[in-house]
């Protein structure tokens, strides 16, 4: 069993279980796998039952895994289990509901918590994105926040953001079947239309990045309203994709977050290309704000770091690292 990322009893009791799902597993082998009794054993399958997990017993034998949550009901055992192979998403905390998923997160990383904490919510009665506006969590969607630990540069911070919309496109189109593109730097949208959000917030030092708790807000059943006046919300019902389960969801994004961050960390070069060919700012006439600075150019590309190229009316080139973007046209020859 792989225990390289610290998962607890109570996931390594379901991982075995689901090695033979709808077949018996004897007690004797959860015994003999976990080294703990057969009353722990016990009192962990009654812990996962109470998770929405479904698994028979069978007196004096064993235990018979029927599947998982029905409906939508969240386990954080049955996400962690489908990232045994994952470093992220351990562990995984669900709240049914929260002020924001940012909010343990950030006291947790303080506290010197390792990187992978995930904590996911039913619903958010604080939820915020860019500049602080609102952002509407109602139940029907998967709004969680994960922490990072990124071996980067300090002024590549800016790129997790990058690697998190990446990965969260992924996700969608490969569960959703539905065809995502990402506005610089991190929504994603559905025919110009809002389908997540993400928000990074990071404690950096002079030499290395300490921690970033990057939060992300999905559209599943619901479409919300948005106080963003940049843009309009969609969900994956109101765009005819197919609505996985947020544990599906969850691990697909977590998975392929770890697959950027490593080539982020290996070859960031390569990176900002594989970006770029996902981003539908990059030869957008767009206009940049930030605070009471405005910003009208062409976006050409990406610096080194993350932060969109302008070129500008007087032919300068200028780099905008944060604030908001407006798309107002393609530009001419695109």
């Amino acid at each position: 069993m792989d225990q390289r990322h610290g998962v607890d009893n109570r996931v390594r009791v379901l991982w075995v279980l689901a090695q033979n799902p709808g077949q018996l597993t004897p007690s004797s082998a959860l015994v003999r796998e976990l080294k703990i009794t057969r009353q722990g054993i016990s009192k962990i399958i009654s812990t996962l039952k109470d998770e929405g997990i479904r698994i028979s017993s069978v007196p004096q034998r064993g235990y018979i895994l029927e599947g998982g949550p029905e409906g939508d009901g969240f386990s954080p055992s049955w996400a962690e289990m489908l990232l045994m192979d994952s470093p992220l998403g351990h562990p995984i905390f669900h709240y049914a509901s929260i002020g924001s998923t940012q909010a343990p997160l950030k006291e947790m990383a303080a506290q010197g918590r390792r990187e992978g904490a995930v904590v996911v919510a039913d619903e958010q009665t604080s939820g915020r994105g860019r500049q602080s506006r609102r952002w509407e969590s109602p139940k029907g969607g998967l709004y969680g926040s994960v922490l990072l630990r990124p071996k980067l540069l300090p002024r590549m911070v800016q790129a997790v953001n990058l690697a998190c919309a990446m990965a969260m496109g992924d996700a969608l189109e490969d569960l959703c079947l539905i065809r995502c593109e990402i506005k610089w730097p991190n929504d994603i949208l559905v025919r110009g239309r809002k389908i997540c959000g993400m928000l990074s917030e990071g404690v950096v030092e002079v030499d290395q990045i300490h921690h970033v708790v990057s939060g992300f807000g999905v559209n599943l059943k619901t479409t919300p309203m948005l106080e963003d006046p940049l843009t309009e919300a969609t969900s994956v019902a109101q765009e005819g994709g197919s609505v996985p389960s947020r544990h599906d969801l969850l691990a697909h994004f977590l998975k392929r977050l770890g697959f950027y961050l490593d080539i982020l960390g290996m070859d960031p070069k390569k990176f900002m290309e594989m970006y770029v060919s996902r981003c539908c700012t990059i030869g957008m006439r767009i206009r940049g704000t930030w605070k009471e600075d405005v910003i009208e150019g062409t976006a050409e590309g990406l610096d080194q770091d993350g932060s969109l190229l302008i070129r500008l009316e007087s032919g300068e080139v200028s780099a905008f690292s944060a604030g908001d973007v407006k798309h107002i046209r393609p530009a001419e020859g695109r």
